[in-house]
């Protein structure tokens, strides 16, 4: 981020050193090469901002698809909360069961308790009374009947008491069990949710740098742009021909019709990467000798040489039918055989095609520009 506000601070700086400087007195060659260096500069920008642009929209895809994941983590975490409670419930439910089958235990073995003790003060002497109360002996085997029944009736219904205890019991902990579980899995989703809550914090900071980082570049090419917009203005004011002197343009290179690149985006041939063709690229397979010449009426105000552009021309080709300007660049020539100053009129060599600049092989380079703003030169010339 500092060193993409050192740009822009660098960035005004060349545009306020270009303009104390004058750029009104600079030559129509000094003007082309900051234009250049600025259109250039501008479409670095432009790559730059584009992927910006592009890393923020895998980000906020990102962060909509953790937010998705979180919403249905939520709604996880709400069902198991509808299933705890339900557990919670029947808990309630068993332990008040538990409660009441422990309250009736309690009491009948106090009821036997009670039983045993008076046994006890009494000895065998209440069993002996009532089996000496009987007046038969039929009556005798049914009152040792009935003492047996009780007593196994006492045993039969304080095992069931234990029993009914021992499966509420059973029953309690299965329920305890299965809450648990269902808290775990609870608790491990809003684990979960927890850390793509802090995924999508981070993400979140990550756009609000994009964010900030794409208004910088935004910022430094609105600066360029700007630049840009004076230098061509430069460039009409420096030319003449205030009237329209062209009707129907020549091919620049006669003899070689192939066009190798087109105008517009494409993979530049020599940095691998995606830049803007200002132009069209006319090779000649390969061969020399080839010579460029005016496409019609002019001047020359360019004739230098230029680091990226080799050999370079430009024309004023003057007015069109709307009063634009019209101007014809031509790049990477071998020789020039014109300079700065000089009319040509249609079909007069100008250079010999080459490969100078930045260039992978020989081919002549040819642009037209309408107010100092390069278009598609088919819409002008034809093989």
């Amino acid at each position: 981020m500092k060193k993409r506000k050192f740009g822009l601070a660098l960035v005004i700086f060349l545009v306020l050193s270009m303009l104390l400087t004058g750029v009104a007195a600079q030559s129509v060659d000094d003007l082309k090469e900051n234009l250049d260096a600025i259109e250039e500069k501008k479409d670095d920008m432009q790559k730059e901002i584009d992927m910006t642009k592009a890393t923020m929209q895998e980000v906020m895809d990102e962060v909509r698809r953790l937010n998705d994941e979180i919403s249905k983590i939520e709604e996880t975490i709400a069902e198991l909360q509808v299933e705890v409670d339900d557990m919670e419930a029947r808990l309630v439910i068993i332990r008040q069961e538990l409660k009441e089958a422990e309250q009736q235990r309690v009491d009948y073995k106090g009821v036997l308790d009670e039983r045993i003790r008076v046994m006890y003060m009494f000895g065998d002497a209440s069993y002996l009374e009532v089996l000496f109360s009987a007046e038969s002996f039929g009556d005798f085997v049914s009152k040792i009947d009935m003492i047996r029944t009780i007593m196994e009736y006492d045993k039969e219904v304080l095992l069931e008491l234990e029993e009914i205890e021992a499966q509420i019991e059973a029953k309690k902990a299965e329920v305890e069990s299965e809450r648990n579980k269902i808290i775990a899995k609870q608790n491990e989703a809003r684990r979960q949710k927890t850390r793509m809550d802090s995924v999508v914090v981070s993400r979140e900071r990550t756009l609000d740098s994009l964010r900030q980082n794409q208004r910088l570049l935004e910022e430094e090419k609105r600066a360029l742009e700007q630049e840009s917009q004076k230098i061509k203005t430069e460039i009409m004011s420096k030319q003449t021909i205030n009237e329209k002197i062209n009707g129907i343009y020549l091919w620049p290179v006669p003899g070689a019709s192939t066009i190798s690149s087109p105008f517009g985006w494409r993979i530049h041939p020599i940095f691998g990467n995606t830049r803007y063709h200002s132009g069209i690229d006319i090779p000649t397979g390969r061969r020399t000798g080839f010579n460029a010449i005016a496409v019609g009426y002019g001047e020359v105000i360019e004739s230098r040489y230029s680091s990226s552009y080799g050999n370079l021309i430009t024309l004023d080709l003057g007015l069109d039918d709307n009063g634009n300007r019209v101007s014809a660049v031509y790049a990477h020539m071998a020789r020039r055989y014109v300079s700065v100053g000089q009319k040509v009129t249609p079909g007069t060599p100008i250079g010999e095609v080459g490969t100078t600049g930045w260039s992978t092989g020989i081919h002549l380079h040819f642009e037209i520009r309408i107010n100092g703003n390069p278009v598609n030169p088919l819409s002008y010339v034809s093989p």
